[in-house]
């Protein structure tokens, strides 16, 4: 079973029916294509910043094997290693591109596959819709002790400073 994040889309955007039609699920697996296709994964996703980086990554390695003589096992090891860090972060690298525009984390969906995601965030989002909000109660506030307050490190005791 795969875990899906579920992003909602800012407020204002339409009512809350319009924010769960307009959900994005993006599974929390590893990203075969960004892992295979590197930087026209970044650009099909429309994530630009990261697409400047990765130019300007394998401008400056192409650069030092020129410059310094890498050998291409080098630049190979290099390679795999940008790819491997693509296809294990590329989900979330979508997913705050979203919540850098406004969007909101609103669930984690545990299912098979995306159309059982989907359908088991839909019905507990419609669920929902009419009741209140699920999110747990703030936890209380954490009072200091009084007395001596036994400090663990090179100090004996606790004096502000």
């Amino acid at each position: 079973m795969a875990f899906y994040t579920v992003m909602i889309p800012p407020p204002g955007s339409g009512g809350a029916r319009d924010e769960i039609e307009q959900a994005r699920l993006l599974p929390e697996t590893f990203a075969w294509p960004a892992f295979v296709l590197g930087g026209l994964w970044l650009l099909g996703k429309r994530l630009w910043l990261a697409t400047l980086i990765y130019a300007l990554l394998w401008g400056a390695l192409l650069y030092a094997g020129n410059r310094f003589g890498l050998t291409n096992g080098a630049l190979l090891i290099a390679h795999w290693t940008i790819a491997l860090f693509l296809g294990l972060e590329g989900h979330n690298l979508q997913a705050r591109k979203l919540a850098r525009q406004g969007w909101r984390l609103a669930d984690v969906v545990e299912a098979r596959d995306l159309s059982e995601a989907e359908r088991r965030y839909f019905e507990r989002a419609l669920a929902g819709e009419a009741a209140p909000s699920r999110l747990p109660a703030p936890a209380p506030a954490r009072t200091q002790p009084s007395g001596p307050v036994p400090v663990i490190g090179l100090f004996p005791e606790a004096q502000g400073r």
